[in-house]
């Protein structure tokens, strides 16, 4: 019976988490003593730094990457959003919209667009950014179609109408 009661007491249990990893850990108090040590040792090595790499690629923002205006057809322009919302004398949260999808179009040469870059475009427009568009962009983004100046093609996603590109291509240029 005692030798039982050895053997219960030297089991201990250790729980050890690092950023993003988590170790539970049963087993005996002379395993821990000696070897864990040179585990948490390769775990710090290794295992934090890739975790760590993970979590910032994971915490920034996944904007989808527009390609360079791929239709040689189409007018191409060099200005940001910026110098765009000046052209149109953007006041109201769904004029900046409008000027973020010039760019997206007329500029980066994109057909359509995700909300999430519009949004990221008219970020950029520091002269004319308010963080309330942000909190309105849904209805911007609905009262732009409703106007006949966007097409949703799918959920969150966008394009200019032939007319409405057409007029902000008179507009700016």
């Amino acid at each position: 019976m005692s030798d039982l009661n050895d053997f219960a007491q030297s089991i201990s249990k250790i729980k050890i988490k690092l950023e993003n990893i988590a170790i539970d850990f049963e087993g005996s108090e002379e395993y821990i003593r000696n070897d864990l040590p040179n585990l948490l040792e390769i775990l710090c090595t290794y295992a934090v730094p890739l975790a760590n790499e993970t979590k910032i690629e994971s915490d920034m923002e996944e904007v989808e990457e527009l390609p360079a205006n791929p239709d040689p057809t189409h007018l191409r322009l060099e200005m940001t959003t910026n110098t765009i919302s000046a052209k149109l004398k953007v006041t109201k949260g769904n004029e900046l919209v409008l000027a973020a999808c010039a760019h997206l179009c007329l500029v980066k040469g994109a057909d359509t667009f995700a909300r999430k870059n519009i949004l990221a475009e008219m970020q950029t427009a520091s002269n004319y950014y308010k963080q309330t568009y942000c909190k309105n962009l849904t209805q911007s983004l609905l009262s732009l179609v409703k106007d006949n100046k966007l097409i949703e093609r799918s959920k969150d996603n966008y394009a200019l109408t032939a007319k409405a590109r057409q007029e902000l291509e008179a507009a700016i240029v």
